[in-house]
C-alpha cells in the first residue's frame, strides 16, 4: 500500500486495534461444565475485548467427563457453538493437562509399551535392556520411566496414584496412536470449525520421559550406534548423570534432539498444515531453537518469575525466550509468535500477588522483544475450593483489574498489531544454535539500544551474501556476531559467510554508528527498537528500570514526530529540534511505560535545523497531589479518598498524579475519570473541571488491593502512600 494511505491505516488501527491481535488467554476448565456459565463467561471474555481463547482442560474436572468421552466433546462443542455466535476464535489445547503427547494416559492403556523409557544408571545390570557395562561395575539400563503428567481430575496431579502415565514420544507409534485419539478425534467432532474458529492447536512442553523421572535420560532404541557412527564413545555417556559434559554427551542431546523433532513436533506440525490450523504451543527449554522451525506459530513461555522486574530482565538464563522466539518467526516468514505468560509469575509468598505494574512490565518485556501474540495464564472458570490453588494467579476475570480488562486488550492489540508485518531496525545477526544462544554476552547491545536479531544456524542455507551483507527475507545484516564460534565448527558455514563482517564480542558492536537512537547519557534500561510498517518509520520505546529515564534523543532521521500513547491511541505532535545529526527531543519516560513516536511524512515538517517546534511535550510532568486527598472509607480491600477545590485556586488542575498501591479509579465531579493499574497514579481531568467562582471541585480516587488479600488475607498494602 502507498505510504500515505498506509499511514492513515496505521493510526485508524491504533485508534481502534483489530481483533486480529487480540491476547489468547488460556481459559481452564476446572470444574463440572454448566452451559450457562460457560456462555455467560465467554459472553463476558468477549465484552472485554478478548476475542479467543485457549481452551484448556484443567484439574477439577469431575470424574464423570473423562478426557475426550462423548460428555467431554458435548462441552466442547457447546464452548466452539458459542464462540462463533460471539465472534470469537478457538485454540484447543491438545492435552489433559500437560505435557502433551500421552492423550491423559489413553496412549499407553491402548498399548502399555507406548510408556516413556529411558535410561538409567544402575549398580546392577537390572529392571530392562542393558545398553553399556562401565569399568565400575555400574550399567547403563534401558527401560520405563515410571513417568507421569498432570491430570485433570483430583487425585491425579504430581505424585498422586492416579497421575496418567506419560507416553513415550520419542516412538513413533506411540505419537501415532497419541494424534489419532486426540487430534483425529476433535476433527472428527469440529470438522465444521476448523480452519474458521478453531484456528490452532496448543502443544504444551512436551517430554519423552515424563514428570518426576529425573533419574532418567531420553534415549531410543539403536541410539547406541548412532553415536558410535557419528565419533561418540558409550564409555562417555556416564557423564550424563554426573553433570559433565564431553564430546558424546554433546552428539547424544544433539541425535536426541532430533529424533524428538522428527518423531513428535513434525508430525503434529504436518497434521495440523493438512487441516488448515496452526500448530501453536512451546518447546520444554526457553533455548530451543530447531524445534520451533515446526511452528506454524512458533511459540515459549515466561513463566515462574523466571524473569523479572527486579533483576532487569537481561540477565537471566531464560531472558532468551522473547526474543529468539520471535526471531525465529521473522526469519522463517511466519507472521505471529506467541508466548504463555504470567504464569505462576507472583510475588512470594504469596501465589495471588500479581501486581499490575508486574503484568504491564512483562507486556511492554514480551513486546519489545518482538512477541505479538500473548498467550495470558491464565483466566480460571472457577476458583471453588482448591482450584484457586492451582497455578495461581488468575489473571482475568478473577482478578481486580478484570472491571477494565478492555483497556488491557487493547494496549495488547496495539502492540501486538505494530510487531506484526513490521521490520525491525536491526543490522547485526547473533548466531544461534540449539540451546547454545549468549545472553549475559549481548546484555551491551540492549543497554547501547542497538538492535540484533537472533539466527539459527539450521537457517544460514536460507540466507545469500549481498554486497557485504548476510541477507535473508527483509533483513540485511552488516555484522555476524558468532559469541560461541559456531562457524568453526562447521566449514560450510565459514564459506557462506564469505565477505560478511564476522564479530566475537558484542563489545566490539557497541558504536554509535550501530545505535537505533542516541542519548546525551548512557541509558541502560532505555529499550529501543526502530520499526516500519506499510511504509511509516517509527521508534517503539520501552523503560525496563526502576528509575525515569530522562535524556534527549536523537533520531537519525530530520522530520516530525508524533507521539503516540497506546493506552488509548491517541497520537499528538511532539516538540522536536533539527540538528545536524537528525531530529532530537526530550523523553522522559517513567517505569514500566512505552512510548512510540512516527517520524512523520515526507513533506510534513519543515523545521530549520536548531529550532524547536512551538508543540506543547507529551511528557511533561504532573503535579503530585498525593498529600491533598483525605482518606473517607476503608474497606478489607478498598479505600476511598477525595479532595474538593476550585480551580481558579489551584495550579496545574488539568493532570496530577498520585502516589499509593495497587489499582486506582478516579472520578471528577462524579464522572469516571481513568483507571491506572500501578503507580505512580497519573489522571487527566481537565474535560470533567468546573470553572467559576462557586464552582467547587471534587475528584474521587478509590483505590483496590491484591488479588491476594482476597484469596489468602495476605494483609498487603493499598492506597495512597502518606508522609
Amino acid at each position: 500500500m502507498a505510504e500515505k494511505e498506509g499511514r492513515k491505516e496505521l493510526f485508524r488501527a491504533l485508534a481502534d486495534p483489530p481483533e486480529e491481535f487480540t491476547p489468547v488467554p488460556f481459559w481452564f476448565l476446572n470444574d463440572r461444565p454448566d452451559q450457562e456459565k460457560i456462555a455467560e463467561q465467554l459472553k463476558d471474555i468477549k465484552a472485554k475485548g478478548v476475542d479467543a481463547i485457549v481452551l484448556h482442560p484443567r484439574i477439577g474436572i469431575p470424574e464423570d467427563v473423562p478426557y475426550l468421552s462423548d460428555a467431554w466433546f458435548q462441552t466442547v462443542r457447546f464452548i466452539v457453538k458459542c464462540a462463533d455466535a460471539l465472534g470469537m476464535k478457538i485454540v484447543l489445547y491438545d492435552e489433559g493437562m500437560y505435557p502433551s503427547g500421552s492423550a491423559h494416559g489413553m496412549v499407553v492403556a491402548r498399548n502399555p509399551d507406548y510408556a516413556s523409557k529411558g535410561i538409567r544408571l544402575l549398580d546392577r545390570p537390572e529392571g530392562g535392556e542393558v545398553i553399556a557395562a562401565f569399568a565400575d561395575g555400574t550399567y547403563l539400563v534401558y527401560g520405563f520411566t515410571g513417568g507421569t503428567i498432570r491430570g485433570i481430575h483430583f487425585g491425579e496431579d504430581d505424585g498422586e496414584a492416579g497421575a496418567p502415565k506419560s507416553a513415550d514420544i520419542l516412538n513413533p507409534d506411540a505419537v501415532e496412536a497419541f494424534i489419532r485419539l486426540t487430534h483425529d478425534r476433535y476433527y472428527e467432532e469440529l470438522k465444521e470449525y476448523f480452519g474458521n474458529i478453531v484456528i490452532a492447536f496448543f502443544t504444551d512442553e512436551p517430554c519423552a520421559l515424563g514428570r518426576n523421572a529425573s533419574a532418567y535420560r531420553e534415549w531410543v532404541p539403536g541410539l547406541e550406534r548412532e553415536l558410535l557412527a557419528g565419533g561418540g564413545r558409550l564409555s562417555e555417556l556416564k557423564a550424563l548423570f554426573t553433570g559433565e559434559k564431553n564430546g558424546t554427551t554433546a552428539l547424544y542431546h544433539r541425535l536426541i534432539k532430533k529424533h524428538l523433532r522428527e518423531t513428535f513436533y513434525a508430525r503434529l506440525s504436518r497434521w495440523c498444515a493438512s487441516h488448515g490450523i496452526a500448530l501453536m504451543g512451546h518447546p520444554e527449554a526457553s533455548d530451543d531453537v530447531e524445534e520451533e522451525l515446526y511452528f506454524q506459530i512458533p511459540g515459549q513461555d515466561l513463566i515462574m518469575r523466571r524473569v523479572s522486574p527486579e533483576t532487569g530482565g537481561l540477565l537471566e538464563f531464560d531472558s532468551v525466550q522473547a526474543r529468539l522466539c520471535a526471531d525465529i518467526a521473522r526469519h522463517l516468514g511466519r507472521r505471529r509468535n506467541a508466548n504463555e505468560c504470567f504464569g505462576v509469575c507472583s510475588r512470594k509468598p504469596w501465589e495471588w500477588h500479581f501486581t499490575g505494574r508486574d503484568m504491564i512490565w512483562y507486556i511492554n518485556w514480551l513486546s519489545i522483544r518482538g512477541v505479538n501474540l500473548l498467550v495470558p495464564h491464565a483466566f480460571y472458570y472457577s476458583t471453588a475450593g482448591k482450584r484457586k490453588e492451582e497455578r495461581p494467579p488468575d489473571v482475568g476475570p478473577n482478578n481486580i483489574w478484570w472491571p477494565h480488562y478492555r483497556r488491557i486488550s487493547d494496549y495488547i492489540k496495539r502492540l501486538s498489531f505494530l510487531m506484526t508485518d513490521s521490520v525491525n531496525g536491526a543490522r547485526i545477526a547473533v548466531l544461534v544454535d540449539n540451546n547454545r544462544v549468549p545472553y549475559r554476552e549481548i546484555a551491551c547491545l540492549y543497554e547501547n539500544q542497538i538492535e540484533f536479531n537472533y539466527l539459527p544456524v539450521a537457517l544460514l542455507p536460507e540466507c545469500e551474501v549481498r554486497d557485504g551483507r548476510l541477507c535473508i527475507r527483509e533483513y540485511a545484516y552488516d555484522i555476524v556476531l558468532d559469541v560461541y564460534g559456531l562457524l568453526k565448527e562447521d566449514a560450510k558455514r565459514r564459506e557462506r559467510l564469505s565477505g560478511v563482517c564476522v564479530s566475537a564480542s558484542a563489545q566490539e558492536c557497541c558504536l554509535p554508528g550501530l545505535r537505533s537512537v542516541l542519548t546525551d547519557a548512557p541509558c541502560p534500561y532505555l529499550r529501543a527498537v526502530c520499526l516500519k510498517k506499510w511504509g511509516t518509520q517509527m521508534v517503539l520505546f520501552s523503560n525496563e528500570g526502576e528509575e525515569t529515564v530522562r535524556t534527549e534523543v536523537t533520531l537519525p532521521q530530520r522530520a516530525g514526530l508524533q507521539f503516540v500513547d497506546l493506552w488509548n491511541g491517541k497520537a499528538e505532535r511532539a516538540a522536536v529540534r533539527q540538528t545536524e545529526g537528525g531530529t532530537a527531543f526530550s523523553l522522559i519516560l517513567p517505569p514500566c511505560h512505552v512510548l512510540l513516536a512516527v517520524v512523520e511524512e515526507a513533506g510534513a515538517f519543515d523545521g530549520e535545523c536548531g529550532k524547536e517546534e512551538d508543540v506543547s511535550a507529551p511528557g511533561r510532568e504532573p503535579l503530585d497531589w498525593t498529600e491533598r486527598f483525605v482518606l473517607e472509607e476503608r474497606t478489607d480491600n478498598r479505600a476511598v479518598y477525595r479532595y474538593r477545590f476550585l480551580r481558579e485556586t489551584e495550579e496545574g488542575t488539568e493532570r496530577f498524579l498520585v502516589r499509593g498501591e495497587e489499582m486506582a479509579e478516579c472520578f471528577c465531579n462524579g464522572k469516571p475519570a481513568g483507571v491506572s493499574f500501578f503507580g505512580p497514579h497519573v489522571f487527566e481531568i481537565g474535560s470533567l473541571l468546573k470553572d467559576g467562582e462557586n464552582g467547587v471541585n471534587e475528584v474521587k480516587l478509590m483505590f483496590t488491593g491484591s488479588a491476594a488479600n482476597i484469596f489468602e488475607n495476605a494483609g498487603l498494602p493499598f492506597g495512597l502512600e502518606k508522609a
